[in-house]
This record gives structure tokens, sequence and C-alpha cells, in this order.
């Protein structure tokens, strides 16, 4: 079987319910109601805009550290056998965890009216003065899929929080409709990944 140049959009990601505290999705609601729309529910229209995720690498697994070591062949009178100085390599000693920048960053889609980049600026400073309001942060899940569709693994990320909404930049120089793109920074405490087999075995 030959290996295929994978594809980069075979991914499934969205936005739990509950991930819009209460008052905002009531607030968004009546706004959507004014024009008929198939995306009836504003955490609907959230996940409608997602462009695209980030996940993070794994890196600095390795330390160096200068070590000594002894020669016993090099024998000759009035000398000591060490070797000189030299730098060696190992993995390090901490849990990997330590070693992933345990960021991820949701790419959006600008909306007309920029809907959605409100209600995401909105959920920032709910869940920050009203944190007794939310359990300790969001179960996020991101699902891989096959060429066909088919979900191949599950990627979980646990205890998510919302680091930081990009802003934006207004210019009366952008007269003309343009395509454009905001990003949100999430933290997460811990990841996990479950394959195919594992998930159908549930």
């Amino acid at each position: 079987m030959l290996s295929l140049t994978p594809r980069y959009d075979q991914f499934r990601f969205h936005f739990p319910k509950e991930f819009l505290p209460k008052e905002v999705t009531e607030k968004w609601m009546t706004f959507m109601a004014k024009d008929s729309q198939v995306l009836t529910t504003p955490i609907d229209y959230l996940n409608e805009s997602i462009k695209g995720i980030t996940l993070p690498g794994i890196s600095d697994l390795i330390v160096t550290q200068t070590q000594h070591s002894s020669n016993p062949v090099r024998r000759t009178i009035n000398r000591m056998n060490t070797e000189p100085n030299q730098n060696n390599s190992t993995y390090v000693t901490n849990n990997p965890l330590d070693k992933i920048d345990r960021k991820v960053t949701v790419t959006f889609r600008m909306n007309q009216g920029l809907y959605n980049y409100f209600m995401l600026y909105e959920t920032v400073f709910h869940r920050i003065c009203k944190q007794h309001l939310y359990k300790d942060g969001d179960e996020l899940v991101i699902d891989i899929l096959g060429e066909t569709g088919v979900v191949m693994a599950r990627i979980y990320l646990h205890q998510c929080y919302i680091e930081g909404l990009e802003g934006l930049d207004f210019s009366y120089d952008k007269v003309e409709r343009q395509s454009e793109t905001f990003t949100m920074t999430l933290v997460f405490n811990n990841i996990d990944m479950e394959f195919v087999d594992e998930i159908t075995a549930r």
C-alpha cells in the first residue's frame, strides 16, 4: 500500500454548547432572530466560522552535560589516565508534558457584523468576572478524519482556558470586502489521543 500525502482539511472541531455563557447566548439569539438564517443558535454560528486549529509540537527533549571519563589503556608514568571533558547528551527527566507548549490557536473567519468576534469577546469577560459560574476548564475534542470522512483518531484537550483573543484592525483603506480572519489562543493542562480501534471499542 502506498503512503499518500495527507490532507490537512480532514479534521472536525467545534466548541460544546456550554462554551458560550448563558447571558451571551441569550443576547445573541435576539440579534440572530432578526434575520432568517440556516444557523439558529449562537454556538452553531460560532462553530461554522472556524477555519482551522493549530496544535503544538514537542521540543527541547535533550539535556547536554559536561562529563569526563577515564581511559584504562593510557597508563603512563606520572600522568593521570583521565580523558578531556566532553559534552554528553541524554533525554530530560521531566514529564514530556513540560516540553509541550500547551497552547492551541483556533482561526475563525470574520463574519459580517463581527458577530462571532464579539461573542468571544464577551465570553472572555464573563469567564473572568464570573468564574464561579463555570467548571474548571473546557474539555475540547479534535477528530482526525480519513479520506472517506471516517474518524481515524481523536485528540482530547483537557481543562482548556482562553488565553487571548486577537485584536481588530480597522482602516479606511479597507473599502472592499476581504476574507479576514482572527485567532483565539487557548491553553490546556493535559492532552490525550485515541486511535480508531480504541474509539470503536467503547
